[in-house]
């Protein structure tokens, strides 16, 4: 209790250091020409740190004393360090300082190398997989530097990990090992308060000297190390690192080399390592597209796809088109011929695609091949050439009929065209976004919806400003939520949004004055505690907005005390705003609650009967924490007792007025139960026993993400939390029917063995990170942190049918060799599995690439994830899927439409069960996987065609340097990718590309030509 209670008080002493140094960091680094920085010239922080930890210096490294001097205020690696100037001294203990500089350091990376992603130990041992979620609107570069002469592997109470904080993009080693880093300013505080408090050991115990914000230019060097150990060596003592050091001095020397001479070179002493000059620079926006890891690739390998000769199809894939042809024995023959109006989709669940884009973002595959260390170096260097045909565009918008006539004889092999059946529009999709003018004001909205809104039912997004000023959210938002300034394109933005029957939601923002031309800056009030009135919380205490608004017109002057002021200024019944068209649109607007001193308008509603449009405006920060005010003492205690009316008002703002469902589901109600396994004895024991030696004590194995603790009559039971799922293996679940489940199940392998529990955190949490066994399914009921594409949240309702498979896939086969396609072949499994029951053939379910679920073209029901490893000679495979079965929310669901198909056809079809869908899509899947892997490709494709929503639609791309693209979709090729053809006759490939928020960055990629 001593150990937990010394805890708490260091975590809050470290989180009221770490708010108001992000605080002054985002307004400086952000907004430099705020500060009265000399001629708006922007800054670099520097924190640097001279331990005492630090031995002495190697004999062999020399430095003169000017060169120490200088480094303490920048980095020797700055092209601009004899510029640098002390602009502000934060903290200073000795010669451990943490400063802002101006100007902002420069570094160009032409001489460094590309760090490798994902799991690795060469040059450091990290886990370099974009784990870490970044803020986009204060992203930097920051540079590390270690000190390579203090090793110290034991320091493990004091190491802090590099991934942590960011995404490692380059490095170097000379003098000392520097990397360079892609962070935010919120990382970077903590990363700062962590030096600052003498964690300074990093990554294989090295003694971290300086962290320091610069603007990086030039494209580092790229190498292989797949034919070597340097990726697989864990460093245990001094000499081994002595050994290794001198093994990246020698990388880095070779890369100074190649960026002189321009052309790639063998490093000495490592036969068959090329370093390569660099081809990408570093940029604060590259998209993240790899999910499949191997630390034995190259680094090229794992950016571009290489294809060995022998896995290429002899011929083509089949295209819709050409599939008409064949005979296809009872196959509905049908033309997916879509207009832009029946691909108006919506975003549903995991916040997606927006609906005049394709979905097309983040399939979490990449189009890596594994290169096998005996492979011909021929087919080892094409994955460099291949770069060369990669170039990125964004789709704008789909286009309707008429085709160009180029298309007319293809299109025309589809005799029968497709009919959707009539189901109603989806409402608006869960997504609540936030609009903020600082991180800390994000937070704080982000928070308090978390403790209001209903956890089942909506999504929480950041808005960046880039994103703010597009069209593309404006239909996929359920509530937008605003604090602090808006430029006016944004609020023109909002202006539309609310027309068109969106909801606002706007605390201490000047977006009232934009919907209420008639409110006028009547005072200023800085950090003033008011009373206020709302409903049935009468005189409540909470912080106002600085600039008190009210109607004109106001008085000339305010009144003085001894004059007796009881008029109120009259807010007007209505108010006047004009779109973006220049269309007026009258509100009726109403005041909700009143500040209790001069009567002024505290919470005023804003209503567009004609749409439904509504924006409802608060001057008093409903937003805001008390533990903001912790250092006024005053103010904290008054706003700590009316915090539980805070939060009620708020939560009858947003479900009395703006429609929000605010019945939440407290964290607190959460109960862990254990899990269970199910399966055949000797199943069970085969895993068991391989999983022996990595077992801890009481029988707890250890992945990535969770323990799990595998339950005999002989060890005890651990209770049931977030963090360790214990698994019973002798008895069988109330909640879930085995007999309905097995009587069904089919398979050889696939779901033969299951981990099933009533709740969990994530399904993917249990195979996180390791190789289990073949075929394990893990069943949850309900999950509280479902996992959507990228990183995005998926709404795990109760009634949802969620699982993820583990399949282990021999890369010698035709599937190991095609890896992004198996996405493909699951949507299949789950359309193919309803449709198998006799009754249910025309219950309309169909395929939006590259692997959602759809009811009718409108409606989305479910998606999946594939995380990949590549471990030896197999894919470990991670298949996440959540299909909505029997819950109506936040959309629809498959037995919603079985019981809409019953109204139209006066059928009686029943409702699908749980445990019976689940073995027929593994039944289903198998097969597919059987089929291809038995060379029958045209199987799976004829299945697939039948189901999708893209036949013959035509699509407009802009490229990054804005040009304009028409291309036809005819299909998708070899891997899964979508096959296009131009206008011009060109056939190519374009593949998903990930991003860190769907609903904005669609990206399409093209693949190779041909």
């Amino acid at each position: 209790m001593l150990l937990t209670f010394i805890y708490m008080i260091l975590t809050w002493a470290r989180a009221r250091r770490l708010t108001p140094l992000r605080t002054y960091l985002f307004r400086v680094l952000n907004s430099s020409n705020s500060n009265n920085l000399p001629n708006y010239v922007k800054p670099s922080l520097m924190c640097h740190i001279k331990s005492s930890d630090s031995s002495k210096p190697d004999v062999n490294s020399k430095q003169t004393d000017s060169e120490t001097s200088h480094d303490l205020l920048t980095s020797h690696l700055c092209s601009n360090k004899n510029t640098a100037k002390l602009y502000k001294l934060i903290w200073s203990v000795g010669d451990n300082k943490l400063c802002i500089i101006i100007p902002q350091q420069k570094i160009d990376v032409s001489e460094w190398l590309v760090y490798p992603p994902g799991k690795t130990n060469f040059p450091l041992s990290v886990n370099n997989c974009n784990q870490t979620k970044l803020a986009d609107d204060s992203k930097v570069h920051l540079l590390i530097e270690a000190d390579i002469n203090n090793f110290n592997p034991s320091a493990f109470t004091r190491t802090i990990k590099l991934e942590d904080y960011g995404l490692l993009l380059s490095w170097t080693a000379d003098k000392l090992f520097a990397a360079i880093m892609e962070t935010d300013i919120d990382h970077m505080s903590k990363l700062s308060i962590a030096l600052m408090e003498s964690f300074c050991f990093i990554n294989n115990g090295l003694l971290l000297t300086r962290i320091e914000s610069v603007e990086v230019s030039g494209k580092p060097c790229s190498y292989n190390i797949n034919q070597s150990s340097l990726g697989n060596r864990k460093l245990v003592g001094k000499a081994q690192w002595k050994t290794h050091m001198e093994t990246l001095k020698l990388f880095s020397s070779t890369a100074r080399r190649v960026s002189q001479q321009k052309e790639p070179f063998e490093v000495d002493t490592l036969p068959g390592i090329i370093v390569s000059p660099g081809t990408r620079s570093l940029s604060l926006q590259m998209p993240t597209v790899l999910e499949i890891s191997h630390q034995h690739d190259t680094l090229e390998a794992q950016e571009f796809k290489t294809e060995d000769s022998t896995s290429v199809p002899k011929t083509p894939p089949p295209t819709p088109a050409s599939l008409s042809m064949m005979d296809r024995g009872d196959s509905v023959r049908r033309s997916l011929q879509m207009s832009s109006n029946e691909l108006h989709t919506t975003l549903s669940r995991n916040s997606e695609t927006p609906d005049n884009q394709l979905s097309v973002a983040n399939s979490n595959y990449s189009s890596t091949q594994n290169i096998d260390e005996d492979e011909p170096k021929e087919t080892k260097s094409r994955a460099s050439s291949d770069a060369n045909l990669c170039e990125r565009i964004l789709p704008k918008t789909f286009k309707g009929d008429p085709f160009d006539m180029s298309y007319t004889n293809r299109a025309e092999k589809y005799s029968e065209k497709r009919k959707f059946q009539n189901y109603p529009e989806a409402g608006k999709p869960p997504n609540v976004l936030i609009y903020a003018d600082s991180t800390l004001a994000s937070d704080n909205i982000e928070r308090v919806l978390k403790q209001t809104l209903n956890k089942e039912k909506y999504i929480i997004y950041k808005l960046t400003p880039e994103d703010a000023r597009r069209d593309v959210w404006k239909d996929q938002a359920n509530l937008v939520v605003v604090c602090g300034n808006v430029d006016s394109e944004i609020a023109s933005q909002l202006v539309n949004y609310i027309v068109k029957g969106g909801k606002l939601l706007a605390l201490c923002s000047d977006a009232l004055h934009t919907l209420l031309p008639s409110f006028k800056t009547a005072e200023v009030r800085e950090h003033e505690l008011v009373r206020f009135s709302y409903g049935k919380w009468k005189n409540v205490q909470m912080m106002h907005h600085i600039f008190c608004y009210q109607a004109s017109p106001i008085k000339s002057r305010f009144s003085q005390d001894h004059e007796d002021v009881k008029t109120t200024p009259v807010t007007p019944a209505s108010s006047t705003v004009k779109d973006k068209q220049g269309k007026t649109h009258t509100f009726q607007v109403r005041v909700l609650g009143a500040e209790e001193t001069w009567h002024t308008p505290s919470i005023v509603l804003a209503d567009l009967p004609t749409t439904g449009g509504k924006a409802l405006f608060s001057q008093i920060h409903l937003e805001a924490d008390p533990s903001q005010y912790e250092m006024e003492e005053a103010k904290f205690e008054a706003l700590k007792a009316s915090n539980p009316a805070r939060l009620e008002i708020l939560s009858d703002l947003l479900s009395s007025h703006l429609g929000v469902d605010v019945k939440p589901v407290a964290s607190g109600d959460v109960a862990f139960n254990p899990g269970f396994f199910l399966g055949r004895h000797e199943l069970k024991l085969e895993m068991l026993e391989r999983l022996k030696d990595k077992m801890e004590t009481n029988d707890i194995f250890k992945t990535n993400k969770i323990k799990l603790q595998f339950c005999n009559n002989t060890n005890k039971l651990v209770p049931p939390s977030s963090s360790i799922l214990p698994i019973m293996l002798h008895t069988c679940p109330d909640n879930f029917s085995t007999i309905e489940y097995f009587e069904n199940l089919k398979t050889k392998d696939l779901g033969r063995l299951v981990i099933y529990a009533d709740i969990m955190t994530s399904s993917m949490d249990v195979v996180a990170g390791c190789k289990l066994h073949h075929g394990l399914a893990v069943i949850p009921r309900q999950q509280t942190q479902g996992q959507g594409r990228n990183k995005n949240i998926w709404l795990s309702a109760k009634g949802c049918l969620m699982f993820t498979l583990q399949l282990h896939i021999p890369l010698n086969s035709y599937l190991g060799n095609h890896l992004p396609i198996l996405q493909h072949f699951v949507v299949v499994a789950v359309i193919a599995a309803v449709k198998s029951i006799p009754g249910y053939e025309e219950i309309d379910l169909n395929i939006k690439w590259p692997n959602d679920i759809y009811l009718g073209d409108k409606v989305k029901l479910g998606g999946l994830i594939v995380p990949t490893l590549l471990e030896s000679s197999e894919a470990i495979c991670n298949i996440g899927l959540g299909v909505n079965l029997s819950n109506s929310t936040p959309t629809s669901s498959i037995n919603d439409a079985i019981k809409k198909y019953n109204e139209k056809k006066g059928t009686n079809l029943a409702p699908l069960g749980y445990e019976k869908l689940l073995a027929l899509i593994f039944n289903q899947l198998e097969s597919l996987i059987n089929s291809i892997q038995n060379d029958n490709v045209n199987h799976f494709y004829q299945l697939y065609y039948d189901y999708w929503l893209h036949t013959d639609t035509q699509v407009s791309f802009e490229s990054p340097d804005g040009a304009i693209r028409e291309v036809k979709i005819l299909g998708i090729d070899s891997n899964g990718y979508l096959e296009v053809q131009s206008l011009d006759g060109k056939v190519f490939s374009l593949q998903p590309d990930g991003n860190s928020f769907d609903i904005f960055k669609g990206l399409i990629a093209p693949s190779l030509s041909r």
